[in-house]
């Protein structure tokens, strides 16, 4: 059993390296090690020093900013079949909140009040919309470029005026007062820190304590991540409200009320989809590890493609 760990920076996911490596051969990759080749309409994999389908289950630890690299990544993990925490086309969703709010919403999950437009000409009139004060948000090519809490309709107009760089992007929402419920998910566990609220700012996770959910924030919380298409993720709700969605757990924050509790939950979900994966992709022809030696051949497109028509037989 195989298990790859991909992240932008190996400090950030130490601790489950640890966790794994105990028991498990576990193998971490920057991600800067993975090169996009496109040939024949077609965008693929390389990896220097491993072949990816010779793991069993592929964690990704990565921005939603990274979507253009990630995407064609996940597509190469699907051709072969291994367990990754994240499914085809959620970065695309992540990266861009505007339809990530259009995409929670339509699917029944509860969010603050917001509306998003192209043009800082309606601003002003889409604001009445929605009561004060405001949180918005401004973006250029998809990437958050300013955050703002407006109390008032001057305050709008003021910072209306200040806008100096380019913007294509505005996204206005209600602020909802209160305490934050940061989350933590790895499946169908999660870990929740409650934050207090104090004067317009809320605490950071590792000042929190820890917080038990009811019935209905669990539901909201499995829904967005299936929604979205997370298997791992950081969810933040406000009186029952999503506010934030992110395929990255900041692992360092929750160890202050956590410890390394998460990172060991996440070793053992790793290992259960690596197992799982392990036992389903035993195949009629793969005598002896023949399978393996021809995947470094020109026979390495027909093994997929074997691979391939096992798996959905099974």
């Amino acid at each position: 059993m195989n298990i790859l760990i991909l992240a932008e920076r190996k400090k950030k996911v130490q601790n489950l390296i640890n966790a794994l490596s105990k028991s498990r051969n576990t193998t971490y990759l920057r991600l800067s090690k993975l090169v996009l080749v496109s040939k024949k309409n077609r965008t693929r994999i390389k990896a220097f020093g491993t072949e990816l389908d010779e793991y069993d289950a592929i964690y990704i630890h990565a921005r939603t900013s990274l979507s253009q690299f990630i995407e064609p990544l996940l597509e190469e993990i699907e051709q072969i079949g291994s367990y990754t925490n994240i499914k085809k086309g959620s970065y695309y969703i992540g990266e861009n909140e505007p339809y990530l709010s259009v995409v929670l919403t339509q699917a029944g999950i509860p969010t603050p009040n917001s509306i998003s437009t192209g043009s800082v000409k309606n601003v002003e009139s889409i604001a009445k919309k929605i009561k004060y004060p405001l949180i918005i948000k401004t973006f250029y090519s998809k990437k958050l470029q300013q955050v703002l809490l407006v109390n008032t309709p001057r305050e709008l107009k003021l910072f209306i005026k200040s806008i100096k760089t380019e913007i294509d992007g505005f996204l206005i929402r209600e602020f909802i007062k209160g305490d934050i419920i940061s989350s933590a998910v790895i499946g169908e566990k999660i870990f929740s820190v409650k934050r207090k609220y104090v004067e317009a700012n809320s605490k950071e996770i590792e000042e929190g304590k820890k917080h038990k959910l009811n019935q209905k924030e669990k539901e909201i919380i499995l829904k967005t991540l299936k929604v979205v298409g997370y298997d791992v993720a950081r969810i933040d709700l406000v009186k029952g409200k999503v506010i934030r969605v992110e395929p990255i757990i900041p692992f360092e924050e929750f160890s202050e009320v956590y410890k390394n509790q998460i990172e060991l939950q996440l070793a053992k979900h790793l290992t259960q989809k690596a197992t799982e994966h392990e036992a389903n992709k035993i195949i009629p022809y793969d005598f002896l590890g023949i399978r393996k030696f021809l995947s470094k051949t020109f026979f390495a497109p027909m093994i997929k493609h074997l691979n391939k028509m096992w798996r959905d037989k099974k």
